[in-house]
């Protein structure tokens, strides 16, 4: 009975072109800058429930993490930053790294999907242009 109340709401669904076509957008809570040498790190804010308020009081929690990328992520991160689609992003990391182009879909996919996991981006997709004929 109450299943359906609290249920938590799914994502909708994208097609592969919907994928395709569709800019990764960062997460706004989320802060990140370039280390010394040129590559991404995210500093991510200790989230504020009140099991982890607890757990620091009994053992030492950092406020804020810190993840570094490598120099393909940090790729990917500044691809993301100047708003391309995912499709010219796939282009550009075929050329940039000498991969055919579904290496460079399949693990680009891959990423952002883990990315979009942990909600470090989310997906501006466009709207599709509607047939208006009569």
């Amino acid at each position: 009975m109450f299943g359906k109340l609290f249920k938590k709401r799914e994502a909708p669904r994208l097609t592969k072109d919907d994928l395709l076509n569709s800019r990764p957008v960062l997460n706004q809570a989320i802060s990140w800058s370039l280390n010394n040498q040129q590559e991404v790190q995210i500093t991510i804010p200790r989230r504020e429930v009140w099991w982890a308020t607890l757990l620091s009081k009994i053992i030492y929690t950092p406020k804020e993490r810190v993840i570094a990328l490598d120099e393909v992520g940090t790729a990917v991160w500044k691809m993301i930053e100047r708003r391309l689609t995912v499709r010219e992003m796939i282009a550009e990391l075929s050329e940039q790294y000498n991969l055919n182009r579904r290496e460079a879909e399949a693990s680009l996919i891959e990423y952002l999907r883990r990315l979009a996991k942990k909600n470090f981006v989310g997906f501006e997709v466009p709207r599709q242009r509607r047939n208006t004929k009569r």
